[in-house]
């Protein structure tokens, strides 16, 4: 991503340390939900799932849209 950043874009060239194979950065595809922010909202020992009409409310009060992403590590 940074040098696809660097270059404007205009090469999106990836080779992804699972296949090395000669990808572009749109051809990836996720199994699950991902996305570039500038900054994480993070529920640590959540007993329940967020729900749509919370992720609505909290993205109404910070003005911006929200996107829930579950984190694997």
């Amino acid at each position: 991503m940074d040098d696809a950043f660097k270059n404007r874009f205009t090469n999106r060239a990836v080779s992804p340390p699972c296949c090395r194979a000669n990808l572009d950065l749109n051809d990836l595809r996720y199994d699950w939900p991902a996305g570039f922010a500038r900054f994480v909202l993070e529920a640590l020992y959540a007993l329940e799932d967020l729900s749509d009409s919370s992720l609505a409310e909290l993205s109404e009060i910070l003005g911006t849209p929200l996107r829930k992403i579950w984190a694997h590590y």
